[in-house]
C-alpha cells in the first residue's frame, strides 16, 4: 500500500488569541524592519495553512523547500538581512530586505506563488515605506487574483463564502507533501552557483555528522588514523570546481547515448582525484563519493534541461542509463584476470564474492539513496545531526557497504552491521540519548576493529546533497 503523510496529524493546534498575537507580533516586527531599513523593500512570507494546526515537522519541510527557492529568485538582488524562524507555533515566518523596488519585488514574489511547486501555500507580503504606494495588490499589477487550492476560483470568494471544509483544505495540502517528498522526491532547479554548493554541503555535512561507528568526524577519527576532520574540509574545498564541471556537463549534453555522458564527466573525474590528493597530502578521502556524486550532478543537470522541477526518480534513470556496462565493462570482464593483486577493490571483490559494489549500484541507479537515506531524513525527529545519524543507520544496514566488506575480508559481516542497525532503532535512533550513546560505543568497537562503513557515508553525502536540494535540511 503506498504511504500517505498527514502533515497536520502530529501538529500542535494553537488557539484563536495565539493567531491575533502572532498577527501583532509579525506586524510589530515588519515596522521594525521598515524603519531601520526605510530606502529598501521589506518581505514577510508565511504559509495559509487553514485550521488550527499551524506547524509539524512535514509543515517545516514544505517551509524550507519554498523558501529556498523564494530566495533563489533574488539572487541577482542584494539582499540585506534575513531572518528566519521555522519553530513558531503559529507556523513558520521569515523575514528579508532586498535592495530593489517594490513593483520589482512583487513581481517576484507573485511569480514565486503561481509558479513554484508549493507557491500557492505560501504568502509573500511585500512593503517599501518610502514609496508612494507603500504596498501593491496582485491586480494592480495586471495579475488574476490568488485562486483556491480546492476548486481554482477566486480564493478569497471561495473563503469568505465557506464553500470548502477544512477536509478537502487539508487533502489538497497533503496531497501536495506527498508528492513532492514521498511519492518521489522531487528537486526544483537551481543554478550552478547553488547546486556547488549543495554538494558542499554534502561532503561537509557528512563529515561534521557525530558520533559515526568507525568513520572520521569532530569528536573521532574513527578507524581512520590518516585523517582529521580538517583533511575532509581540505578535500571538499579541492572539489567545488569539479561539481560545477559535471553539473553543466549535464546540462550541455546532447547525446543520445547515456553512457557517453559518463565518458565525458570521467577525466573531470580523474582531475578531481588529483586535487584531493594534493589538498589532503596523499590521503585518499573521497574517491567513492567523487565517483556518485560526480555522476548524480550530471544525471542531475541533464534532467533539468528547459525545466524548473526535475523528479529524483527521472534522475535515477539517467543515472542508471550512464552506468548501464560498468559491471560487466568494469567488472565481469576483468574476474579471471591472471594477477588478483591488479585489481581495484571493487574488482577483487566481484572476484571473490560476486559483489558488484558501487559499479552495480550507479547501474541500478543509486537506489539505496531513495530507499533509505531520503526515506530516513524526511522521517526521523531531532536535530539535522541525529536525522543525518538516523539516516546513515539506514543506508548501513541497507547496503553491501564495499568498505566495510574489505576491512572485515568477508561479506559476513553485512549481516553483522544489520544487527547493529536494528538494536539501534530498537533504542530509538540518534534523537534518544540511549541511541546516542550506542553510537559512541559502536565507534569503540569498530576502531578496535578497524572497522569502517566508508559506503554509507558516501551515500550520506548523496542524501544530505539532495536533502538540500529539495528542502529536507
Amino acid at each position: 500500500m503506498k504511504e500517505q503523510v498527514d502533515v497536520f496529524s502530529q501538529g500542535q493546534s494553537v488557539t484563536l488569541d495565539e493567531v491575533l498575537e502572532n498577527r501583532e507580533w509579525r506586524s510589530y516586527k515588519q515596522n521594525q524592519l521598515e524603519d531601520s531599513y526605510p530606502e529598501d523593500t521589506v518581505v514577510a512570507v508565511k504559509l495559509n495553512m487553514p485550521g488550527a494546526v499551524k506547524n509539524s515537522s512535514q509543515i517545516q519541510q514544505i517551509f524550507q523547500a519554498g523558501w529556498q527557492v523564494l530566495l533563489s529568485d533574488f539572487d541577482d538582488l542584494l539582499i540585506r538581512k534575513i531572518i528566519l524562524d521555522k519553530e513558531r507555533k503559529t507556523g513558520p515566518e521569515a523575514f528579508f530586505i532586498v535592495k530593489a523596488s517594490l513593483v520589482e519585488v512583487k513581481k517576484r514574489a507573485i511569480s514565486f506563488e503561481e509558479q513554484s511547486f508549493f507557491g500557492r501555500l505560501f504568502d509573500s507580503d511585500v512593503m517599501a515605506k518610502e514609496d508612494d504606494a507603500y504596498q501593491l495588490s496582485r491586480t494592480a499589477l495586471g495579475f488574476k487574483p490568488r485562486t483556491c487550492l480546492v476548486c481554482g476560483e477566486n480564493a478569497k470568494a471561495c473563503a469568505r463564502d465557506q464553500r470548502h471544509d477544512l477536509a478537502d483544505l487539508h487533502a489538497v495540502i497533503n496531497s501536495l507533501y506527498n508528492q513532492y517528498f514521498v511519492d518521489d522526491s522531487l528537486l526544483p532547479v537551481f543554478s550552478k552557483e547553488a547546486v556547488v554548493k549543495a554538494a558542499s554541503f554534502g561532503f561537509l555535512a557528512e563529515a561534521v555528522t557525530n558520533p559515526k561507528p568507525g568513520l572520521v568526524d569532530p569528536v573521532s577519527v574513527g578507524a581512520h588514523d590518516d585523517m582529521t576532520i580538517y583533511t575532509f574540509v581540505d578535500s571538499t574545498l579541492a572539489l567545488q570546481d569539479y561539481f560545477g564541471q559535471t553539473f553543466e556537463a549535464g546540462q550541455d549534453f546532447a547525446g543520445r547515448d547515456l553512457k557517453e555522458l559518463l565518458a565525458t564527466i570521467r577525466p573531470f573525474g580523474l582531475k578531481a582525484e588529483e586535487a584531493m590528493i594534493k589538498a589532503t597530502n596523499g590521503i585518499n578521502t573521497h574517491k567513492g563519493a567523487i565517483f556518485t556524486a560526480g555522476i548524480l550532478l550530471a544525471a542531475y543537470g541533464y534532467a533539468s534541461r528547459n525545466k524548473e522541477i526535475v523528479a529524483l526518480s527521472d534522475v535515477q534513470v539517467i543515472v542508471s542509463q550512464m552506468g548501464a556496462d560498468l559491471v560487466e565493462k568494469e567488472l565481469a570482464a576483468k574476474a579471471n584476470a591472471a594477477d588478483e593483486g591488479a585489481l581495484t577493490a571493487g574488482q577483487s571483490q566481484f572476484h571473490q564474492y560476486k559483489l558488484t559494489g558501487v559499479r552495480g549500484e550507479v547501474q541500478m541507479g543509486l537506489r539505496p539513496l531513495s530507499e533509505f537515506g531520503l526515506k530516513t531524513l524526511r522521517e526521523s525527529k531531532g536535530s539535522d545531526n541525529d536525522r543525518l545519524l538516523d539516516s546513515l543507520m539506514a543506508i548501513a544496514g541497507g547496503i553491501e557497504d564495499s568498505t566495510l566488506i574489505k576491512r572485515a575480508k568477508t561479506p559476513a559481516i553485512t549481516k553483522e552491521m544489520v544487527e547493529y542497525v536494528d538494536t539501534f532503532r530498537k533504542l530509538g535512533g540518534a534523537s534518544t540519548e540511549e541511541g546516542k550513546a550506542y553510537l559512541s560505543e559502536l565507534d569503540e568497537i569498530f576502531i578496535s576493529r578497524h572497522l569502517s562503513i566508508g559506503g554509507a557515508a558516501d551515500y550520506l553525502i548523496l542524501t544530505a546533497l539532495v536533502g538540500r536540494l529539495n528542502g529536507l535540511i
